[in-house]
This record gives C-alpha cells, structure tokens and sequence, in this order.
C-alpha cells in the first residue's frame, strides 16, 4: 500500500477510505480510533480534518509526503488542515464531500467521529456496505415515526423540488456513516439541510441544549436528510451497533460528556455513581500501539484510576 509517490496523488487507488475530523484534545481519540483500525485489519486510507495544529502523536508516524505518513504497511493517512468556524460536527458532510470530491477513484468511504473505537473485524464494514449506506441507531430517540413533528418540520425546509419523502421511522447517530458513491445525493442533501438551518439562524457553532428542539445538532440535519431521500438505499443497525446497549460487538462510541482521555474514574464515581464504561475500557485498550497515546507514567497512573473504580464500583453494586 506504502509505495508512495506523492502524498497527494489522486491516481492511487484506495478500495476504501476513512473519514475523520478532530481538534483539541479530541486527537487523542483520534489516536485510539487509529490504534483499533489497525488491531481489525483496515487496509487503505485514513483522511482526517484536522483544526489548529498536528498532535505530537503523528511524531510517531513515519512520514512520506505532503501531510501524509504511514502508520502500518497497510495503512496511510492524511492529514488536512480545515478552516471552518463551524463545530466540527456541522462541518461533517462537508469534509466528507471533500474525500470524495478528492480520491475519485474511491467508491467506498466511512465516516467516524473521534471517539469511537471499533471492536470488530474490518471485513463486516465491508460487508455491511455492500447492502446499502451503513447506519446505526441513536441511545437516544430511536424510534421516531414518520409522523413525528420534527420529521414534518423537517420536510418544510426541503427545497420545493422535493415532494417524495422517506417513511422511515428510526432516528439515526451520526457518529458513524458508511456510504458509497453512489449514495452520495444523501451527503449532498445533508449538506443542502445545513446551509437551510444558517440560512433561517441555526447557530453552526455549537449544539442546541435544548432536547426537544426541532434541530438540536448535525445529527438532526442528518436524519433530516434521510426523511427527504427516500430513493437511498440503507443499512440499518440497533443501539448494539455503537455500543449503547449489549452485546457490543461492532463499535463503542464515548458519547458521554467527559471523554475517556480525561476522566477521573474514581472521583466521577462517588459523585456520580458512575463506573468505566466499555467506551472508556476499550480506549485504554487502544492507547498503546502503534501509536502511544501516553507517557508510560501517566498511563500507568490513568489505568490504576479506572481500575480502582471498576473495583470500587463493584463493591458497591
């Protein structure tokens, strides 16, 4: 895979690609997400977005070219710097359009937000693909009827052309998204749903606190998508798929406000009551090879924290 010519050159050709964006702190997850890709076996290339500046991790990386380094034999990655006042989760389909406007000689791409992991063999995203635009359903909101208001909000801000719209009555996180190209009028109308919500004030900031907001975040203007693409084919895995209910076997998505990298276990543990979670387990599982995430210290002191309120948490079930 790593015979390089040009970081940048679009005539290679990549059976798949994965899609990715961070900044601040979020590199870390980035790096976890990394770490397990190459513990299941991905092969190809993984372009990440990136804001402000390289993490010190890539200085573990072997560079070839151009933002671009290797960190298996099998798997490159670039990097692209991103300039956009947007929380990075608006900026989504966006810099999604940008990976497939830029390797068009790949028909396969997969989106991952920055903190997941995945715990299965790669060969299933494959797979899974094959058999339509991969989605998995949200912890929260699952199902939602297509008579739901917010779905009937929803299609007022489709463009007057649109008149045929999707029955479906699930509601999808858009952590994840596994999407051929010719799927790509979904990622198209995503983006089409998000220049509407700047158009009428939406604040592409930050997400809306708010939870019974018509539009709260990009996972709404997603969903809003799908209801307005009914011609689509999808894919459609339950709260299994990212690990929000068991058995996990697919993904774990750290969708908690405090992110694995920066929990204090035993302290969220008498305040909270709650214990490690498999997100955070898995995090530290893929924080050591090939790219280490921590000094050996830290996380040896970070490791001995969440193993304590594992134990602590046990005994006071």
């Amino acid at each position: 895979m790593n015979n390089f010519i040009n970081g940048t050159d679009k005539k290679i050709q990549y059976e798949e690609i994965i899609v990715c964006l961070f900044d601040g702190e979020y590199n870390l997850g980035a790096a976890a997400l990394i770490n397990s890709l190459v513990k299941f076996d991905f092969k190809g290339l993984i372009y990440i977005g990136y804001r402000g500046t390289l993490p010190d991790w890539v200085g573990q990386l072997k560079f070839l070219n151009d933002n671009c380094y290797s960190v298996s034999d099998d798997i490159t990655i670039h990097f692209k710097q991103v300039e956009t006042r947007m929380q990075l989760g608006y900026y989504k389909p966006f810099f999604i359009k940008e990976a497939f406007d830029t390797y068009k000689n790949t028909n396969k791409f997969y989106f991952f937000d920055s903190d997941i992991t995945v715990i299965a063999p790669w060969s299933f995203f494959s797979y899974w693909l094959e058999n339509g635009v991969c989605l998995c359903l949200d912890s929260s909101f699952s199902f939602l009827h297509s008579s739901h208001p917010w779905r009937k909000y929803w299609r007022h801000l489709a463009p007057d052309d649109i008149t045929v719209f999707n029955n479906i009555n699930y509601y999808f996180n858009s952590g994840f998204i596994g999407i051929e190209r010719g799927s790509i009028g979904l990622i198209d109308r995503w983006i089409q749903f998000t220049e509407k919500y700047i158009e009428i004030g939406g604040d592409i900031t930050r997400f809306v606190k708010d939870k019974i907001d018509y539009i709260k975040g990009d996972q709404d203007l997603l969903n809003a998508a799908i209801t307005c693409s009914p011609g689509i084919e999808i894919s459609i895995i339950g709260k299994d798929g990212m690990g929000f209910e068991l058995p996990s076997y697919l993904m774990l998505h750290a969708i908690s406000a405090h992110k694995p990298w920066n929990k204090r276990f035993v302290d969220q543990l008498f305040k909270s009551g709650h214990k490690p979670s498999l997100p955070d387990k898995f995090f530290f599982l893929n924080s050591l090879h090939p790219i280490r995430i921590f000094t050996q210290y830290t996380y040896r002191i970070k490791k001995f924290d969440m193993y304590m309120a594992s134990l602590f948490g046990r005994v006071l079930d």
